[in-house]
């Protein structure tokens, strides 16, 4: 065996040893790993198959098998975690759910506030809002129902902009790194009651601040009963092991093909680490990422989210709604 096919051996073998990593560990490499295990599949598979090719052995196929092995074993990750398909519905309720984590450096918003008008969306979720706090005027006349930035906290980090009036409206903490990196809001769609939750995730290589916060997230809405609408930048992609156990807990489905949003140079290698997810019957019609990242670090999604009327639901109305 030559020293070039030693090498891509090495590689290969390596590649397979991290995928396998976060199904044995508990800790946040383990968590990190988790979340480039498409990746890591891709990487094996491709260093096996140049590995059979140069040396031309039998035993040669054992790590290419693993490698497929890996592939079917993401491939079963994405898949379990995805939304099952349902019967279209004419009478489903529509929403347009954008998702934007806006960077609190960005010198774009102004730009970042005309399009959010013209998009005219039902519900928008953005972090790291800053860059908008000179926009609020103008975005209130087309979304008149905010949280963050001045209404229920003064920070403008957060912001959750409405045309749906929000109701119990609380911002919480998930754990002592961040505060306010929480927001839950319940509102009436057509007499469909749903609730909306924002999040924002310490990145997984800082220590088991991730992993912490998801549990308490999970923990809160496993209380909420109905359709929900998770949105935010979780800072991994739903192979991480943590963020599979999260949705696995409350119920959550995701898009069957996440568009990438991170890094924005890189987009085709990238990881969709920002995500909207939702709970039965909520259905995530469309999901696509918004093709200017207009001076921020994340691309942001646009999803079509679709909900039954009350009376196909089988929700029953919260006593307190209005």
């Amino acid at each position: 065996m030559t020293l070039l096919s030693t090498l891509i051996g090495v590689c290969a073998i390596l590649a397979l040893l991290l995928g396998l990593l976060p199904s044995l560990a508990d800790n946040w490499p383990a968590a990190f790993l988790g979340g480039i295990r498409a990746h890591l599949a891709a990487a094996a598979l491709l260093f096996s198959l140049s590995l059979l090719f140069l040396a031309r052995s039998a035993w040669l196929a054992l790590p290419l098998a693993a490698s497929v092995m890996m592939c079917l074993w993401v491939w079963h990750l994405n898949e379990r975690t995805s939304q099952s398909t349902i019967m279209a519905e004419q009478d489903r309720r529509r929403l347009k759910v954008i998702e934007f984590n806006i960077l609190r450096t960005n010198r774009n918003g102004a730009e970042i506030a005309r399009w959010l008008e013209e998009a005219d969306a039902d519900i928008i979720y953005t972090l790291e809002s800053r860059p908008l706090a000179d926009e609020l005027s103008a975005l209130s006349k087309v979304y008149p129902y905010r949280a963050g930035c001045g209404v229920l906290v003064s920070a403008c980090d957060m912001m959750v902009m409405s045309k749906f009036p929000l109701d119990r409206a609380q911002f919480g903490s998930m754990g002592r790194l961040y505060h306010n990196r929480f927001f839950q809001a319940a509102i009436s769609v057509n007499g469909t009651p749903l609730t909306i939750v924002a999040m924002h995730l310490a990145k997984p290589y800082f220590d088991v601040h991730q992993s912490k916060e998801l549990r308490s997230a999970a923990a809160r809405l496993k209380k909420i009963e109905g359709p929900i609408i998770v949105a935010g930048d979780f800072n991994s992609s739903l192979l991480s092991p943590d963020i599979q156990s999260f949705l696995m807990q409350t119920g959550l489905r995701s898009y069957w093909d996440e568009p990438r949003t991170w890094p924005v140079n890189a987009p085709a290698l990238g990881l969709p680490i920002d995500h909207i997810f939702v709970r039965s019957p909520a259905y995530i019609e469309r999901l696509d990422r918004i093709e200017d990242n207009m001076g921020s670090n994340h691309y942001g999604l646009e999803a079509e989210v679709s909900l039954p009327s009350l009376a196909d639901s089988g929700i029953s109305r919260p006593a307190n709604s209005q």
